[in-house]
C-alpha cells in the first residue's frame, strides 16, 4: 500500500522502522524493567512474592486481550487515533502505579497499563503489514524481533540502576516517559490504514471470527503461540530463581538476565542467514528439537548454580527468538487484508499461551521454579515439534 504524507514517520522514511521497533517493545519494557525490583516491591508494599509476581501475569493476560480490541478498532478508525489513545492510557496508568502504597491498587493500575501497552505492540505490526510485503517485510520483522530482545537485554539493567539510585517507583516514572515518547511520535506518523473503513465496529470485530476460521492461519498460530511458554515461564520466575534461590544481588541478576537476552538476540540475526542455506522446515524442526533437549538438561543440571542455569537456558532463548520471524511471516502471508486483526491475533496468541505458562510455573505443585521452567520447556517444545512434523507439508 502506498501512503503519501509529509510526516516524518511515513513509508520509506528511515525513521519509521526504528519508531515501529520501539512500539513493538512496549511489553518487554513494561515487564522487564522492574523485574529486579520484585523482591523489594514485595517488602515495601507488605505483600507476598506471589502477589507481586501476579503483576506480571495479569499484565500479560490483559495485554493479550487488549490487542484484539486495538487491532479491530484501528481497522475501523485508523492507526493514529488508536495509538494516541493507547499512549495516553499508558502514561496515566504508569504515573498511578508510581503512587501506589499497597498491592491491590498496583495490580489494578497494571491492568490499565496493559490496555495502553497493547495499542503500541499490535499497531506496530499492523502498520508493517499495511505498507510492506515479501523480503522487505521479513527483514523489518527480524529487526523488530531483535528490538524485542534488546529491550529485555537493557531494561533489567536500567531498572537495577534506577532501583539502586531511587526506588522501584522511579522505574514506573521512566515507563511514563516511554509512553510520552510514543504519544509524541503519533503526531509525526502517517496514517497507513486503508481509507475505505465503512464497516460498523460490530462487523469489524466479527471479522476476527472469519480470520480464525481459516485453518491455514489457525494451525501455525496455535503452534507458534505455544512456543512463547518457555521464555514467559522464565520471565515470571527468574528473579526468584537467581535472587532467592542462588542468592545473587538484584544488579547481578539483571546481568544474568541480560546474558540470556543476548542469546535471544542471536536468533533473529541468524535467521536470514540460515534460511539462505537451509530449507525452512529443517530450520524450524532443528530449533524445536534443540529447545526440548535444553529443557531436559535444565531439569538435570539447572539447579547447580546461576551460571549452569543461565547457560542451559541460553539455547531456549536463542531458538525461541529464531522461530519468531519465519512463523510471523508464515501467518501474515496466509491472510489477505484484515491487517489490524491479523497482527493483534499473532501477538495475542503468544501472550495468552505465555500467561498460561506463568500461571503454571507459579503453582505450588513445583518443588522449585527451576523444575517448572525445565518441564515447560521440554514438554511444550516436544509437543510443538510433533505437531509441526504433522502439518509442515501444508506450508
Amino acid at each position: 500500500m502506498k501512503v503519501k504524507s509529509s510526516r516524518i514517520f511515513r513509508p520509506g522514511n528511515r525513521f519509521l522502522v526504528p519508531y515501529l521497533a520501539f512500539l513493538s517493545a512496549f511489553a518487554p519494557i513494561s515487564t522487564d524493567m522492574y523485574l529486579p525490583a520484585l523482591p523489594s516491591m514485595a517488602e515495601n508494599l507488605g505483600t507476598s512474592n506471589e502477589l507481586v509476581s501476579a503483576s506480571i501475569s495479569m499484565f500479560m493476560l490483559v495485554f493479550a486481550f487488549s490487542m484484539l480490541a486495538w487491532g479491530s478498532l484501528s481497522d475501523r478508525y485508523g492507526r493514529r487515533p488508536a495509538l494516541f489513545a493507547g499512549a495516553l492510557i499508558y502514561i496515566i496508568s504508569s504515573v498511578g502505579i508510581a503512587f501506589c502504597n499497597s498491592i491491590m491498587p498496583l495490580l489494578s493500575w497494571r491492568c490499565v497499563q496493559a490496555v495502553g501497552s497493547g495499542a503500541a505492540t499490535s499497531l506496530s505490526m499492523a502498520i508493517v503489514k499495511d505498507i510492506m510485503k515479501g523480503d522487505r517485510m521479513e527483514k523489518v520483522i527480524s529487526l523488530m524481533q531483535a528490538t524485542l530482545i534488546i529491550a529485555p537485554l537493557t531494561a533489567p539493567v536500567l531498572g537495577g540502576w534506577v532501583l539502586a539510585l531511587v526506588s522501584w517507583r522511579g522505574i514506573f516514572w521512566c515507563l511514563a516517559l516511554c509512553g510520552l515518547f510514543a504519544m509524541l511520535g503519533v503526531f509525526c506518523l502517517a496514517e497507513t490504514a486503508p481509507k475505505s473503513r465503512t464497516a460498523s465496529i460490530a462487523a469489524t470485530f466479527a471479522r476476527m471470527g472469519v480470520v480464525l476460521g481459516k485453518k491455514e492461519f489457525l494451525k501455525p498460530l496455535l503452534l507458534f503461540s505455544a512456543m512463547s511458554m518457555p521464555f514467559m515461564s522464565y520471565l515470571a520466575t527468574s528473579s526468584f530463581i537467581f535472587q532467592d534461590g542462588f542468592g545473587v544481588s538484584a544488579q547481578a541478576y539483571s546481568l544474568f538476565f541480560a546474558f540470556n537476552a543476548c542469546s535471544s538476540l542471536m536468533g533473529p540475526l541468524s535467521h536470514l542467514y540460515l534460511l539462505r542455506h537451509l530449507p525452512r522446515n529443517t530450520v524450524i524442526c532443528a530449533h524445536l528439537a534443540l529447545m526440548s533437549a535444553a529443557g531436559i538438561m535444565l531439569l538435570v543440571l539447572g539447579g547447580k548454580g546461576p551460571w549452569f542455569f543461565a547457560l542451559l537456558f541460553a539455547p531456549i532463548c536463542y531458538c525461541g527468538s529464531a522461530l519468531r520471524p519465519p512463523s510471523t511471516m508464515l501467518m501474515m502471508q496466509s491472510i489477505k487484508g484484515d491487517n489490524g486483526i491479523v497482527a493483534s491475533l499473532i501477538n495475542c496468541g503468544g501472550l495468552l499461551f505465555g500467561s498460561l505458562s506463568m500461571f503454571i510455573a507459579a503453582l505450588a505443585i513445583w518443588p522449585n521454579p527451576i523444575l517448572a521452567v525445565g518441564c515447560i520447556a521440554a514438554t511444550v517444545s516436544g509437543i510443538c515439534l510433533v505437531f509441526w512434523l504433522k502439518i509442515k507439508k501444508d506450508y
